[in-house]
């Protein structure tokens, strides 16, 4: 009998390994189900560059070339290796569905990296223990989630977790070092170096446990003053920097930058990932926050409320109790864990990188976290000596489990848009937190829509009729792929859900991905026009909407012919007033349409009804108090002050770019405009405090120190201006001939 269990030894390791076997099953069919993440084509566009690259010598995927036109990718900065490796079995194989084929051997690294979970435990505490670390860690929402299309982190979990697993059997086994077990570290540095380069991790781990091995739990560690122990010692090290050298060149097989310069670009690659550039907008506590203007604490909080309360409980049992953990799992084993789990967290945060997606980017370090929560069970199990305590313990982990088990099997596919029961569920965080931000659900829109569309004749009457059904998505790529087999009667296109009434759709399939935390908070997503939506928990994370009503892109047409120039006045005029008639039309379908909001307020501008462009612009701002939206708002306010110099106007701009300057902390030019705004009215030391606030919000921004020196300079200071344009230039080189034009303007003025 294992200790302190009521099944025997034997039973515990026949169940482990069915559980086990169930998973690795299980999992890769689940994610057949799943959506495409937000950044698999690109990755998978990326892997085509690089068979291009070895099949033809084509260096495009040298230069993270987008071709879907959205921006450098930076993928040359990564290995990418399940990608890759994805897309050359897709090609050997001409495979018709390869988002389906990745997502199965996605959720086998997933299912894998479950099981090197449960086996670093059975190997620490024994069989009970393997079994509660695979069910805590496949009754994991969001690690399960990510697990169907997460083709970096998940992939990177499992190298990183294989890595210190084989590490931690080292420990167990030294002095003693056989091949295999090098071999096996080797390629678990190779595997999670060649996903992303933040595998480097794990070289300087491995020197550190090994060290801390020898330095104090060597049974020969007092014999430091021996030349022979520092001999063995260099042996060891020698045997080490071995495995990392293979890892390291293994890893950089299928990366063709790296192997350009196998030294000097991973370093750039490693440089580049600790400051990612990408700069997204997400929902957190409440508010619309680009992702570099994020908290300390987001990392921390983020797992707080949606990591399961059971692994949690463990966790912090874990912590607690380590004095009585030890007394079967080693402190180097104990430090190896929390260390692997805690560190990359903490150092993130210490440098302030770029996070966004939830912890996503940490999934990595959740093996650990579980590992530990085993530890703080098992521990709480062993303390209870009375029967009736354990069994209770038993029974409340049971109950602990079937929390994130319920998600799991009401919200399938759709696992990872998970909230623990602490937090408050989904429902207490919708509009709060960010939902389906990978983007899964388009699939489970699409699915629904075409099979509607089926049942109510839709299709066979565009193919009779010889036209489409235009269907469009704020997720395009996705939509065009799930749409591919029925291309006879449907036509896939992207738009911005914000821009939806400008364009000419049928039907749209929306995720609430980028939709504005107002919007969410208060019910006006999704719009009324929405016939299904996909749900999570009862709230939507996708809604499919049919266009009645046409209004809105007529009326946008009647505006754009504005600019004919073959039109006379009364046509243009005639043209504006059905547009307004229009644009009214489509706010009785849907009172909370932007396009036609935006369109009135245009409209109106035209004819010059001030009364009625400051209504609609309200209510504009009401609906969606978005960036745009409230830049547009206080420029229509502004103009409305020159023409009137009405105080309650200009006490609306300055709300409004206020209001700005919240919504986007880094908008250098909304200080500046605030900034001008109080100097044009006598308040010059409200408008400097108002720069120094940019300047301190965003000190390493080009923007923020050049409109700080251009309100110097038209605030009647040009000596103070050019010097800080001057230090403007040297602290952005790249922007150096923009300052220096700039200095001699200001001083083409003075003379």
């Amino acid at each position: 009998m294992e200790k302190n269990t009521i099944l025997s030894e034997r039973t515990l390791r026949i169940i482990f390994w069915v559980l086990a076997g169930v998973m690795c099953v299980a999992l890769p069919l689940m994610s057949l189900d799943a959506g495409i993440s937000g950044d698999e084509f690109v990755n998978y566009d990326h892997a085509e560059y690089v068979y291009d690259y070895f099949t033809k010598g084509d260096t495009t995927c040298m230069h993270g070339i987008n071709k879907r036109g959205n921006g450098p990718t930076h993928l040359e900065y990564y290995g990418q290796s399940f990608d890759n490796i994805t897309y050359f079995i897709n090609k050997a194989f001409d495979s018709k569905n390869p988002f389906e084929v990745r997502h199965f051997l996605n959720a086998m690294c997933g299912a894998l990296t479950i099981l090197v979970v449960g086996l670093f435990l059975v190997k620490t505490l024994g069989w009970r223990a393997g079994i509660l670390g695979l069910l805590l860690m496949f009754l994991s929402p969001r690690f399960i989630g990510h697990s169907f299309n997460n083709p970096k982190d998940i992939p990177f979990a499992l190298g990183y977790a294989f890595s210190i697993y084989q590490m931690m059997l080292l420990l167990k086994e030294l002095p003693k070092t056989s091949v295999k077990r090098l071999a096996l570290i080797a390629l678990g540095i190779a595997g999670a170096n060649s996903v992303r380069i933040g595998g480097l991790i794990l070289i300087p781990y491995l020197f550190m446990f090994c060290g801390l091995w020898y330095f104090f739990c060597n049974p020969e560690k007092s014999g430091w003053k021996t030349w022979d122990f520092w001999k063995k010692g260099l042996v060891l090290v020698g045997k080490l920097l071995a495995v990392c050298v293979v890892g390291y060149f293994a890893s950089l097989i299928l990366w063709p930058y790296a192997l350009k310069n196998p030294v000097r670009n991973p370093i750039e690659s490693l440089r580049m990932m600790e400051h990612f550039a990408t700069n997204l907008r997400q929902i957190f506590e409440g508010g619309n926050i680009f992702s570099s203007e994020a908290p300390w604490y987001y990392l921390p909080k983020y797992m707080l409320i949606s990591i399961p309360v059971v692994v949690l409980a463990g966790f912090f049992a874990s912590v607690a109790l380590i004095p009585k953990t030890w007394k079967r799992v080693s402190p180097l084993i104990l430090f190896m864990v929390f260390f692997s789990a805690i560190f990359p967290i903490a150092y993130i945060i210490y440098k302030h990188s770029n996070v966004y997606g939830g912890w996503r980017h940490v999934l990595f370090t959740y093996p650990f976290i579980v590992v530990a929560a085993g530890f703080g069970w098992e521990t709480l199990y062993d303390w209870a000596k009375s029967k009736y305590v354990k069994y209770g313990l038993y029974a409340l982990t049971v109950v602990l489990l079937s929390l994130p088990a319920a998600h799991i099997i009401r919200n399938h596919p759709h696992e990872y848009v998970y909230y623990n029961e602490l937090a408050g569920g989904v429902k207490n965080n919708y509009g709060y937190y960010e939902m389906d931000y990978y983007q899964h659900s388009t699939r489970a829109g699409a699915k629904w829509l075409v099979n509607h569309l089926k049942e109510t004749g839709e299709i066979d009457k565009a193919i009779s009729e010889k036209r489409h059904l235009i269907i469009t998505s704020n997720d395009g790529s996705s939509l065009h792929y799930f749409l591919r087999k029925d291309t006879n009667a449907l036509r896939a296109s992207y738009i911005r859900y914000y821009e939806r009434g400008s364009k000419m759709w049928d039907y749209a399939v929306v995720i609430n991905s980028y939709i504005n935390a107002y919007q969410l908070q208060k019910g006006i997503w999704p719009p009324s026009n929405t016939i299904h939506t996909i749900d999570v928990d009862g709230k939507p994370i996708a809604a499919i909407l049919k266009r009645t009503d046409f209004s809105d892109f007529e009326a946008g047409q009647l505006l754009e012919s504005l600019n004919d120039t073959a039109l006379t006045n009364e046509e243009k005029f005639a043209n504006i007033q059905s547009a307004i008639t229009l644009y009214r039309k489509a706010l009785t379908t849907d009172p909370h349409n932007e396009t036609a909001l935006n369109g009135l307020v245009s409209a109106y501008s035209s004819v010059r009804r001030m009364d009625s462009v400051l209504y609609f612009t309200d209510r504009l701002v009401e609906t969606c108090p978005s960036e745009n939206f409230l830049t547009y708002a206080a420029n229509i306010y502004l103009s409305a002050y020159q023409q009137t110099r009405n105080q309650q106007y200009l006490d609306k701009v300055v709300s409004l770019r206020k209001n700005i300057i919240k919504s986007n902390p880094r908008a250098a030019n909304a200080y500046y405009d605030l900034a001008m705004l109080y100097a044009q009215t006598g308040q010059q030391p409200k408008g400097r405090k108002c720069m120094d606030n940019c300047l301190k919000k965003n000190r390493g921004s080009f923007s923020a120190h050049y409109y700080s020196a251009i309100y110097t300079a038209q605030t009647g200071n040009p000596n103070a201006a050019v010097e800080e344009l001057r230090k403007c230039a040297k602290k952005f080189p790249s922007h150096k001939a923009e300052c220096e034009n700039t200095i001699a303007q200001i001083q083409g003025v003075r003379q």
